[in-house]
């Protein structure tokens, strides 16, 4: 089963989809990390990077200054939708190949995707997980962790789907707003759900939409 983990920026999906990958005993996928890997010298994603930009990023050393990097990803939509022309093609096959030898061996994937409906990526896995946490919490996330201006968290938080529809889009919720306690027990409960799982086009996945009530939890039942 090849599980795909979403959500808004700054709302947890990194944790979430470790400890879901430690639940189920699985390989996990972050495709941030396989973007960085690819933007390393002599990587294909690095050599595509220099056709657009040039040198404009680069570093003494060669690599790419990513500091500088992000804050025109930030600020400039046409940055941003340049190195996803050139990074999305590339994540995605890699991901692709990932999966089949898990499919094959019939072992468990977690992939991080933070962009798998607006990508239109989720036909490539068989579950949808969306980490929820509300976007003012996730706002203050961001701008304590990297340091950003709420504008630019708010111009990224626009250019992707609001998170009232990737809930609608789930299968599962993660409802990542409470106590990491509450977290654990909905990933727990999770991971019991998906293991139990035999035949994913006869199952009624869409069961649970997250509740960070330790009181209303599924998995204390």
């Amino acid at each position: 089963m090849i599980i795909a983990v979403t959500g808004s920026l700054g709302s947890g999906k990194s944790t979430v989809s470790k400890i879901l990958a430690r639940v189920l005993d699985a390989v996990h996928v972050d495709t941030d990390e396989l973007c960085r890997t690819q933007m390393l010298p002599g990587g294909q994603g690095y050599r595509e990077f220099l056709k657009i930009f040039g040198t404009h990023f680069l570093q003494a050393d060669g690599t790419i200054n990513r500091a500088r990097l992000r804050r025109e990803v930030f600020g400039d939509s046409q940055v941003r939708e340049a190195l996803e022309r050139i990074l999305h093609p590339l994540v995605r096959q890699q991901t692709a190949d990932l999966a089949r030898k898990q499919n094959q061996s019939g072992n468990h994937m977690v992939v991080e995707v933070p962009l798998l409906f607006e990508v239109g990526w989720q036909q490539d896995f068989d579950v949808w997980v969306v980490v929820y946490v509300p976007e003012e919490r996730c706002l203050e996330r961001v701008s304590a962790r990297d340091g950003l201006s709420s504008e630019d968290i708010r111009r990224v938080f626009a250019s992707q789907l609001p998170i009232s529809l990737k809930l609608k889009y789930a299968h599962f919720v993660i409802d990542n707003s409470g106590t990491f306690v509450s977290s654990v027990l909905q990933l727990a409960w999770l991971g019991k759900k998906l293991k139990n799982v035999k035949n994913l086009d006869s199952e009624d996945l869409n069961t649970y939409k997250g509740n960070n009530d330790l009181k209303l939890n599924p998995c204390l039942c």
